[in-house]
């Protein structure tokens, strides 16, 4: 394979996986030391590798698709998470999935056609925005299979370290490897490693917790702001069937979350 150099770094999705992981693991390395708790966890180890590379993979794929796609799109994609969810959690949880989540999951399907634009780089995206929800969806029911016995830093430190190592990994496979060279390239990855620290702390915690319903409900509040950053800070104004598509996919999977909450 050829070595080719780096993208720029805002839009090279290697480098800001690698960013987010190296402070992620870092910080909940820490968070495991400050909860005098084992980083490796005490039982469920096995799980635990399947939930970081479920995750890792489809952080990176998320990624790659927000680089290709306006961020709103993107988004709308990867968070039809909620029906592949449903189907991972009637096979691992033995949770119901009926005549209702059938519809509504086909019908999603349909809106992710509306919100896809398949020439060029922005079908791949839309390729690895669903790939994406896919393995998080995964990695949210592995969460929920472990429960409260594994500590929620314990789920940042194995997702930031198989992070870290497929992206250093890939990095050097399929390009130059590159730094931050400017204190705005440094902040910018510094912000991406914080917050999604912080983001990861709390939704694993939340998963824990929360029942299915709820837990989805909250997590479609995601696409409303993907939709206002876009407008507000890229200026990405999504067009009639973007729009149509995402409130197709948000009806359908906050449909779903309200069905199995009540």
């Amino acid at each position: 394979m050829d070595i080719i150099e780096g993208p720029p770094i805002d839009t090279d999705p290697l480098l800001i996986v690698f960013a987010r992981s190296v402070l992620q693991l870092g910080l909940g390395l820490l968070g495991c030391l400050y909860y005098q708790i084992s980083p490796l966890g005490t039982q469920q180890r096995s799980w635990l590798v399947l939930r970081g590379l479920a995750g890792a993979f489809g952080n990176a794929c998320f990624f790659y698709a927000v680089t290709v796609m306006t961020l709103a799109d993107a988004t709308v994609v990867f968070f039809t998470g909620p029906v592949f969810s449903a189907l991972f959690a009637n096979w691992m949880l033995g949770e119901p999935y009926g005549k209702f989540d059938r519809l509504a999951s086909v019908v999603c399907l349909l809106g992710i056609m509306l919100v896809v634009k398949p020439q060029g780089q922005l079908g791949w995206g839309a390729v690895a925005a669903l790939a994406g929800a896919i393995s998080g969806a995964l990695a949210y029911c592995v969460v929920r299979k472990v429960g409260r016995g594994v500590h929620s830093m314990v789920h940042v430190v194995y997702f930031g370290a198989l992070s870290f190592v497929g992206s250093a990994v890939m990095m050097f496979l399929v390009q130059v490897p590159r730094m931050p060279k400017t204190g705005s390239e440094w902040a910018l990855m510094l912000a991406v490693g914080v917050f999604a620290f912080i983001g990861q702390v709390l939704l694993n915690r939340g998963l824990q917790l929360a029942p299915t319903g709820p837990a989805t409900l909250m997590r479609n509040l995601d696409v409303v702001f993907a939709f206002v950053l876009g407008v507000t800070l890229f200026d990405e104004i999504p067009d009639w069937s973007g729009v149509l598509g995402a409130l197709v996919i948000i009806t359908c999977t906050v449909a779903m979350g309200l069905h199995k909450w009540y």
